[in-house]
């Protein structure tokens, strides 16, 4: 059953090699006759479809190989292969002792039949001495054969020690490869949580930094916002001020208007002269 388990399993494993083994590379020959350009650019486009999936499978069967490599999988698939052959050689070495077993068994009954053959015959007989050569070429056949039988069992048993052998060094490859995939995966997963801390860690700086700028924007902004705040301040009590100065100049203008509007105005003495002008004459000379 374990034998079978890992054959079935080194078939499985030697499957996507003999797909590969599978591709071949064909040459397109350009048809006779005057070029269609429609057919012409179908065709490069196919042989450039053509190209990039083989590309595409190739780099994939690079990365799968060096996975094998990486992770000793390929020493597990060397010694699955190495149990399904010696397993191969174990069932043809039991074919053949069966065979010679067989062969065995009936050299044996054959040999027996000549037994009672002689028991039966007498001594002075033709028959009894054509059955003594027949006893001594059967012997000589079944000491053969049990030579032969010796050799196959025995080759049987070295055969069956190699494959436990196999068996047990496929086993530790295998447990051998799981644990390098389990502490792989460990130190992996280290490493991606510690990447993970080391850029979290970045991020939260770079956040720091940005957000220390933008404080630190802000708090100048608020700044001169409060400094053009003061001096608009400034600005609008000196315009306030201002704007009191020229209301009290309004003021004192008007009542200077006013003072002036309400006081008589003076006489010149020209002007006075030339109203009374007359008067002036009659009184300077007189009536005759």
């Amino acid at each position: 059953m374990l034998v079978r388990t890992f054959a079935d399993r080194a078939k499985a494993i030697d499957t996507p090699a003999q797909e590969k083994e599978s591709y071949q590379y064909y040459t397109i020959s350009p048809e006779d006759g005057k070029p269609n350009p429609t057919k012409q650019s179908s065709g490069d486009l196919a042989l450039r479809r053509i190209s990039l999936i083989d590309l595409a499978k190739s780099k994939l069967y690079e990365a799968q190989s060096f996975y094998d490599e990486f992770s000793g999988m390929s020493e597990v698939k060397m010694a699955q292969n190495k149990v399904i052959e010696i397993q191969d050689q174990l069932q043809l070495v039991q074919e053949r002792r069966r065979h010679i077993l067989l062969e065995l068994t009936l050299v044996r009954k054959q040999l027996q039949d000549i037994h009672i053959e002689l028991q039966k015959a007498t001594r002075g007989e033709h028959r009894y001495v054509e059955l003594i050569k027949q006893e001594f070429d059967v012997i000589a056949r079944e000491k053969e054969k049990n030579q032969i039988f010796q050799i196959i069992d025995q080759e049987e048993r070295e055969l069956f020690s190699h494959l436990t052998a196999a068996v047990k060094t496929s086993h530790e490859k295998e447990r051998t490869q799981a644990n390098n995939v389990k502490y792989w995966s460990i130190i992996a997963s280290g490493v991606g949580a510690l990447l993970g801390i080391v850029a979290t860690s970045i991020n939260y700086y770079f956040r720091n930094t940005q957000f220390e700028t933008i404080r630190k924007a802000a708090e100048e902004s608020n700044h001169k916002l409060l400094v053009v705040e003061q001096k608009l301040n400034n600005l609008e009590a000196s315009l306030g001020k201002m704007n009191v100065e020229w209301n009290r100049y309004l003021a004192a203008k008007r009542v200077a208007e006013q003072r002036l509007v309400t006081r008589p105005m003076s006489e010149s003495w020209g002007s006075y002269l030339r109203r009374h002008t007359s008067r002036f004459f009659r009184f300077f000379i007189p009536k005759a």
